[in-house]
Parts: structure tokens; sequence; C-alpha cells
């Protein structure tokens, strides 16, 4: 095993939570997992990890969802999200753990501050904004694993069924985390044997979370739990920072 007894344990609460909240939201899992790990496992072993137990949460969720999907909006988004994607896994590959760490605290906090400041407002997005939205969150995806929410904020005003919405977002996913499977492995990142043991051992509880989420559906309501995300990750993004600030 990769780490410690007590950082396993660590680990398969952060698990069981970022599932649970991907079930009944449809996004997040990757916005609590990935800082939540940093803090307990190196940045450069967490990214490709969760990358691996991403997909197949995200492949199980599309597949569940797949009649729902709306093909039409996905389409001027995946080229963009491509070039995004080479671009911010490049900059994961060269820039030192440290400045990635850094750089990930910075973002984390930025992120949740705005969510939890900004009221949800729904609005038609026009299709040119899938440029942009593919690039950046690309690159965000590449370079932290967490581009969710650029897709989340574009995809949910072009999409107004929320059934519909829930599938194109778990399949956009899907598209996002098979692309960056391909890049991390031409990279060498996921070619560390540390990543798989830890993915094979964190996988199991991947499904426990998405089976309570399930469940759990119909009676927790996914704005809520987004606040909670919210402040969440304003915690965490201090406490990236403060560990990327205090090593050498």
């Amino acid at each position: 095993m990769p780490f410690s007894l007590s950082v396993f344990a660590l680990a398969v609460a952060i698990v069981l939570i970022a599932y649970t909240v991907l079930a009944v939201a449809g996004f997040g899992s990757a916005l609590i997992s990935i800082p939540l790990l940093a803090l307990i496992l190196p940045v450069k072993l967490v990214i490709p990890l969760v990358l691996i137990v991403d997909f197949m949460a995200t492949a199980a969720t599309g597949l569940r969802f797949r009649r729902n999907i709306a093909l039409q909006e996905l389409k001027p988004i995946v080229v963009p999200m491509a070039l995004g994607l080479l671009a911010g896994v490049t900059l994961l590959i060269e820039l030192p753990a440290r400045w990635v760490l850094l750089a990930l605290g910075i973002f984390i906090f930025s992120y949740g501050l705005y969510s939890l400041l900004t009221r949800v407002s729904v609005r038609t997005h026009s299709r040119w904004w899938a440029i942009p939205t593919g690039l950046f969150g690309g690159v965000i995806s590449g370079l932290f694993g967490m581009g969710g929410p650029m897709y989340v904020i574009y995809l949910s005003g072009r999409v107004t069924d929320s059934t519909q919405l829930r599938a194109t977002l778990s399949t956009m996913f899907t598209i996002n985390t098979g692309a960056r499977l391909i890049l991390l492995f031409a990279s060498g990142l996921l070619l560390q044997r540390e990543v798989w043991i830890a993915a094979l051992c964190l996988l199991p509880f991947m499904a426990l979370g998405l089976y309570i989420g399930h469940r759990l559906h119909v009676r927790l309501n996914s704005a809520q739990i987004g606040r909670v995300i919210s402040v969440l990750l304003l915690l965490t993004g201090a406490s990236i920072l403060v560990k990327a600030t205090g090593s050498g």
C-alpha cells in the first residue's frame, strides 16, 4: 500500500463524501477529493489517482442516464477542451510540485469564495461561449483535474431540463477524464505504480459513495450541497496554501 493505515482511512472518508456528493448533485467530486487528498498525499500522485477513480464514476453515471444526453451541446466544446487539456497537462508535467500545490490552493480558495458569494441565476448562454469554456476548462482540468465548474456554468445555461443536464454533464466529464487519461499515460504520470495501487484500494469506496448518493438524491437539495462545498473549498484552499508556502 502506498500510504499508511491512518492516511488510507482519511482517503476512504474523503472518497466516500466526494462521490456521495457526485451522485446527489451531478458534479463536485473532484472539488472535494483533490484538495483534501492533496493535504495528505503528494499533489502529483493525487491528480492521476483521482482521474482514474473519476473516470470510472462518471462513466457509470453517464451510462445510467445515457438516453437523456444533449449531444448537440457537447459537439462545439470538445475541440477547444482538447487543446486546453494539452496545455494544462504540459503545465502539470513541467511545473515543480510546490508551484502546482500553490496554484491549486489559490484556485480552490478563489473558486470557493466566488461560489459562496455569487447567487445562482438562470441565464441562456450563447453557443460561442463553448470555445472559451472548453479552452479554460481544459487548462484547469489538465493542471488541477478540476475544470468541472466551467462546464457546469456553461451547460446549465444551454440545457434547461434537469435530467438532460445531469446526463450531459456526466458525458462531458467522461470525455474530459478519458482524454486526460490518454495524456497522462503519454506523460508518464499514470505509470506510477503507487497511483494504480491507491486507485484499486479506493474504487470500492467510490462505488459505495455513488450508491449512498443515489439513495439520498430525493431527500437532499443540491443547492444546499453546493453551499457546503463552497465553505469546504475555502477551508481546504487555505490549508493547501499554508502547506505550499510552508514547504521548502
